[in-house]
């Protein structure tokens, strides 16, 4: 059996071996995705030479703060030990470029554009460049003027966000990054005029493949709907309220008319809800919320997120994403050993920072937003996994209270290790007008945002625990990955039961399989 799996592994690896403890389902993921390529094509490096490079790119940033070679090299082993020890994976475009060939950008960034032919275009030029590179992107095109709407220069009519964003799907068709497509998140205000069209956008299937689209929902929103408000729903352009218009557009996808209508923020949410259910688009999201934690109010709004939404982000500002394996930090005793997670979170805060440095990206405005800012996005996968180790139902009360206890620990580390590594570099540029500079918190800081919770898809698979903070939704399940590979997934936990239970036949697990439950 060793022998096989060894034959396994070397055919996935073109010739190379591990001695990690991955599944072939992830080692056919890493292959597909992270491991560097000869000008050839051909893989010309193992996992464990992938975890080196990354290591040791990121410790290398040291250097430019005066640490000693001793000093570098010790930060390069507690940088190999978290991920070696699948405690810790960074965002995929980390795992795939640092210490590589390809310039490191970090994951997803949010671009505006002014509301402008010129701008609409210019910014499409930037997006193009960013996708090539490898970064996904999100956009608020409640930031245009609704269609029909007079242009100053042409005395024409606008044609429209929508249309506009069928411009750039179109666009992002063609621009392939390391064998896939980027990702990309349209943003739509729910009190836009333009509203109706943009919930319809997805109705069909195969509509906009290269986006995900989410309407923003205000507060006023909800409260209209928690209400059950008769009146009709208001949107708003340049401070003068109008109802939503349905557009109505000709065979070339050109505005013909637009046509008023009355609907309540109920009925409104029905539409959203119907949309939803039956294309799974568009998603929500809260700009109010969001904005009630903006971290540097003075940079304006945040419009819009990254493609999975877990990252309101300024224009230009990029998330830098990595993520902690919680189900490698439960003991023997179904306990969290918080001295362990409170240790790699320090870690990998210092990773995460180091990104930033390493980073170059093909716009100068991403550049300068993302350093002046020097976010983190530290999260957390294998929740659910630390909860069927210490046998605690996820629905549950105790369930709650193990996610607020672990992601205090996380928040409240990561930010007073911020502080340190302020007092030991320095301040983050935009520290004086952030919400930690002298008119706010008054905290030394080294990163304006810390925390996220992101979705983890292909990096959860490479150390085969659960997706960020969700349960698991199958105990056997197949994952569509990689333009069509299906990879089969039974749950260890349950597997381990069933051994125990002596019940692990071919029967009962080809029934699971089946059911998955």
């Amino acid at each position: 059996r060793h022998k096989n799996i060894r034959s396994e592994q070397e055919k996935i690896l073109n010739g190379r071996q591990t001695n990690l403890p991955f599944s072939t389902n992830a080692l056919r993921v890493i292959a597909g995705r992270y491991l560097q390529r000869d000008d050839n094509g051909e893989i010309c490096e193992s996992p464990e030479d992938m975890f080196e490079r990354v290591a040791g790119a990121l410790a290398s940033v040291e250097k430019n703060y005066e640490k000693s070679d001793a000093e570098v090299e010790k930060i390069e082993n507690e940088f190999s030990e978290v991920l070696n020890n699948f405690e810790f994976v960074p965002g995929g475009r980390t795992l795939t470029n640092a210490g590589g060939k390809t310039r490191l950008v970090s994951n997803c960034i949010v671009l505006h554009f002014e509301d402008s032919m010129d701008g609409i275009f210019s910014t499409l030029r930037d997006a193009a460049l960013l996708q090539q590179a490898g970064s996904g992107l999100g956009f608020g095109w409640h930031l245009l003027r609704p269609a029909g709407t007079r242009t100053t220069k042409t005395q024409g009519q606008a044609s429209g966000p929508v249309s506009f964003l069928r411009a750039y799907n179109e666009s992002f068709g063609v621009i392939k990054q390391q064998g896939r497509h980027g990702a990309n998140m349209g943003v739509m205000r729910v009190d836009h005029p333009d509203i109706l069209e943009f919930i319809d956008a997805k109705w069909e299937e195969g509509s906009l493949v290269n986006f995900n689209i989410s309407v923003g929902l205000t507060d006023e929103f909800m409260t209209a709907v928690k209400n059950r408000s008769p009146e009709p729903w208001l949107c708003e352009w340049k401070g003068q309220k109008m109802k939503p218009r349905r557009i109505i557009r000709n065979s070339r996808g050109s505005f013909v008319q637009s046509v008023d209508e009355s609907i309540t923020a109920s009925e409104l949410m029905d539409k959203i809800i119907n949309a939803a259910w039956r294309n799974g688009e568009p998603g929500v999201l809260f700009p109010d919320a969001a904005n009630r934690s903006n971290p540097v109010p003075a940079l304006g709004r945040l419009e819009a997120t990254n493609p999975c939404g877990e990252q309101w982000l300024h224009d230009g500002d990029v998330c830098n994403l990595g993520s902690i394996n919680l189900a490698k930090f439960v003991t023997q005793a179904g306990q969290i050993d918080e001295k362990r997670l409170i240790r790699t979170v320090e870690i990998c805060t210092r990773m995460l920072d180091n990104v930033i440095d390493l980073s170059d990206f093909p716009v100068e405005k991403v550049n300068k937003t993302f350093r002046n800012n020097r976010r983190v996005g530290l999260g957390i996968m294998g929740f659910a996994d630390m909860l069927y180790q210490m046998r605690i139902p996820y629905n549950s009360n105790e369930g709650f209270a193990t996610g607020r206890k672990v992601m205090k620990l996380v928040n409240d580390t990561a930010h007073a290790y911020s502080e340190k590594l302020a007092t030991e570099k320095a301040l983050f540029p935009n520290w004086e007008i952030s919400i930690f500079g002298p008119k706010g918190q008054n905290r030394k800081h080294r990163n304006s945002a810390l925390t996220t919770i992101a979705p983890t898809g292909s990096i959860s698979m490479i150390v085969d625990c659960s997706s960020g903070v969700e349960p698991f939704f199958a105990l056997a399940y197949y994952k569509e990955v990689m333009g069509g590979q299906k990879l089969m997934y039974l749950n260890p936990y349950l597997e381990t039961e069933l051994k125990k239970l002596n019940l692990n036949t071919d029967e009962i697990r080809e029934e699971i399989q089946k059911t998955g439950s």
